[in-house]
C-alpha cells in the first residue's frame, strides 16, 4: 500500500468497526453502559491515567444520555487556530486529518453497540486568540473555515447515527457585551489565584503562552523591553483561564451529560492524545507519515521537531484526496527519527 491509499482509506473507512466476541460478551454481561464506559477509557487510546472523580463524572455523563436515549456527548475544547510558526499555518494540514480519523476510531465502538450513537463536539476558543497571542482575527477565521471543510469530506463517510461539529464560544453570546462582563470579571479572579500557582506550574503554563505569542503582529510588540514582554507572558495563561470559566462555555463543554475529551492531561477529562502515536495538539503540530516496511504511522510534529524532521530524509507525495491547500502532497520518512524535541 502506497501513502496515497492509506490516506484515502483513513478517510473512507473513518468509523468502521466490528464488534469482536470480547465486546458483544461485556454488553450481554455487563450491559450498554459499562460497555460504552469501558470503551471510552481504553488504554487503546488513553495515553494518561484518570482519577476517580473524573471516573465518576464520565459515569453519570453516560447514564443521563442513556436514560434519555441520547447520543453520548463529548467535546473538546480547543483554540481554533493553526500555530503561527508553523508553514501550514492558517489553515488545517494532515495533522487535523488524522486526529479526525484517530477520534473517529475511538469512538466507532460505541456507534455500533449503541444506536442513538455519538455527537463530537469541537469547542472552538477562536474568540479569545487575537488577545491572547497576537494574530490577526483573520487567521483563526481562515482556520475554521478549513477545519469545516475538512469536517465535511469526512462526514460523506459517517453513519447516520455519528455527529461531529465545530461549535464557537463567540456563537453563544448573541450580547458581545455579556461576554466581556464575564471576561473581566474572570480576569479579576484568576489575577488573585494565580499568585499562589506553584512555580512550576506556572512556568509550564507561560512557556506555553511565549509559544503562541506573536510579537510582530497585529500590535508591533518587538520594540518592548524584556519586562514589559513578560508581562503579556504572565497574563497569557490569566486570560486563557479567565475564558475557560466564562459560564456559557463552562456550561457546554462542562455540562453534566458531557464527556471533555483532549490531547493532554487536564482536570476531568480523558486525555487520548491526538494519533495513535502523537500527543502533541493538533492545532500547534504539522502532521506527517512515518513508514516502516509497509507499514504506515501518523505523526503530529511540534515546532521543535519540525525543525529538526525538516533536515531528515523525506519524500514529499503528491495527492489528491482533500481540496484544500495543505493537502496536495504528505511529508513522508522511510525511517524513524527521534521525536523527543
Amino acid at each position: 500500500m502506497d501513502a496515497p491509499a492509506y490516506l484515502e482509506g483513513k478517510l473512507r473507512h473513518c468509523t468502521a468497526y466490528e464488534l469482536t466476541k470480547t465486546d458483544r460478551a461485556v454488553l450481554e454481561r455487563d450491559g450498554t453502559e459499562a460497555f460504552i464506559y469501558k470503551v471510552l477509557t481504553s488504554k487503546k487510546f488513553r495515553k494518561w491515567s484518570i482519577d476517580e472523580t473524573t471516573q465518576n463524572n464520565i459515569k453519570k455523563a453516560i447514564q443521563l444520555n442513556l436514560a434519555k436515549n441520547e447520543p453520548i456527548k463529548l467535546t473538546f475544547p480547543f483554540g481554533a487556530y493553526k500555530l503561527w510558526r508553523l508553514p501550514s499555518t492558517p489553515e488545517v494540514d494532515w495533522a487535523e486529518f488524522f486526529t479526525f480519523s484517530y477520534y473517529c476510531q475511538y469512538v466507532a465502538p460505541v456507534l455500533q453497540a449503541y444506536q442513538p450513537g455519538v455527537l463530537f463536539s469541537f469547542s472552538s476558543d477562536d474568540v479569545i486568540v487575537e488577545r491572547m497571542n497576537n494574530v490577526p482575527h483573520t487567521e483563526p477565521e481562515a482556520y475554521i473555515e478549513s477545519f469545516k471543510q475538512l469536517l465535511e469530506n469526512f462526514r460523506k463517510y459517517f453513519p447516520p447515527n455519528m455527529k461531529m461539529e465545530l461549535v464557537r464560544v463567540a456563537d453563544m453570546y448573541p450580547d458581545k457585551s455579556e461576554y466581556e462582563r464575564e471576561l473581566a470579571e474572570q480576569i479579576q479572579e484568576y489575577t488573585k489565584t494565580y499568585a499562589a500557582v506553584a512555580p512550576k506550574k506556572r512556568e509550564a503554563k507561560n512557556k506555553s503562552s511565549e509559544l503562541n505569542i506573536r510579537w510582530d503582529g497585529v500590535r508591533d510588540l518587538t520594540g518592548l523591553s524584556d519586562q514589559e514582554k513578560r508581562e503579556i507572558i504572565d497574563f497569557g495563561p490569566i486570560l486563557h483561564d479567565a475564558h475557560c470559566a466564562v459560564s456559557r462555555r463552562r456550561a457546554f463543554v462542562r455540562g453534566a451529560n458531557k464527556i471533555v475529551i483532549f490531547s493532554n492531561p487536564i482536570n476531568n477529562a480523558i486525555p487520548i492524545g491526538t494519533t495513535k502515536s502523537s500527543r502533541t495538539k493538533f492545532w500547534t503540530g504539522f502532521g506527517v507519515l512515518e513508514q516502516r516496511d509497509e507499514k504506515f504511522y501518523d505523526r503530529i510534529l511540534s515546532p521543535g521537531q519540525l525543525e529538526q524532521a525538516s533536515n531528515e530524509d523525506h519524500d514529499l507525495v503528491p495527492i489528491d484526496l482533500i481540496p484544500l491547500k495543505n493537502f496536495a502532497n504528505v511529508w513522508v520518512f522511510r525511517r524513524p527519527f527521534d521525536y523527543s524535541s
